[in-house]
């Protein structure tokens, strides 16, 4: 167990302490909510505020970062001789992986974590009040599932920049059908139908339900099936992981 905390602490501190990934996890999507908010002001009605959508939509745009943190974390090429050092020490190779996923479930937690908070106060986004810890429990499960999805998809390309070059293609069209930058409802029942294959579409659905419904009849599926998808992707990178070929 010290070891794998010796190897956690390092991998977080490696994330922390680059202020491009601290720009990107909070400067960037504060600035996006912002500035969408202000452009789209009035475009969402009287009851839920741009700043209300864009602020649950990108935060879950955001969450879909985890991936790409973890997979720098994993094979970034700054980072790679320490990895070495890893392979070759006295540790199982689960502390490897399994502590790139978690150092940057735990530093995307934070980042987000912090965006909301400061989006709340700001600005007034509304996450639902009382019942604003559903909302923050699907992004940390949702978080947790990406940070482990980029990981495997290094596992599997064993490249840094194919893996992102991937990641980025796929979670452009995950946003772009999951309404992310704008509801989909309104462009047809055949795009309204397809858009639910997103992870985005889910999320995003569910919480809105909850904030302004109270409506919890999403939350325990969508939990679930993100836990599953938690739980296969980590099991996927614990068959497919060969510290000598990747890192």
């Amino acid at each position: 167990m010290y070891r794998f905390k010796s190897v956690f602490m390092l991998d977080l501190m490696n994330q922390l302490s680059n202020p491009m990934w601290v720009f990107y996890a909070i400067g960037f999507p504060i600035a996006l909510i912002l500035i969408l908010g202000f452009l789209i002001s009035g475009g969402y009605g009287e009851a839920v505020s741009s700043y209300d959508y864009f602020g649950v939509a990108l935060m879950v745009f955001s969450v879909f970062n985890a991936a790409t943190f973890s997979a720098n974390s994993f094979m970034e090429e700054r980072i790679k001789k320490p990895n070495m050092r890893l392979i070759y020490s006295p540790i199982s190779p689960i502390n490897i992986y399994l502590s790139k996923i978690l150092a940057s479930f735990a530093f995307c937690s934070m980042a987000y974590t912090f965006v909301a908070v400061f989006l709340r106060f700001v600005v007034g986004v509304n996450y639902g009040g009382a019942n604003a810890w559903a909302p923050f429990v699907i992004m940390l499960v949702g978080n947790f599932f990406f940070a482990a999805l980029g990981v495997l998809v290094c596992c599997i390309l064993r490249d840094e920049g194919t893996t992102n070059n991937i990641l980025s293609l796929i979670f452009a069209i995950m946003s772009l059908l999951g309404g992310v930058f704008f509801p989909v409802d309104g462009l047809g029942k055949a795009v309204a139908t397809v858009s639910w294959i997103s992870p985005a579409r889910w999320m995003i659905t569910a919480c809105l339900r909850i904030i302004y419904d109270g409506d919890f009849s999403m939350f325990l599926p969508v939990f679930g099936l993100l836990i599953g998808l938690s739980v296969l992707a980590v099991v996927l990178c614990g068959r497919l992981f060969k510290g000598e070929d990747y890192l």
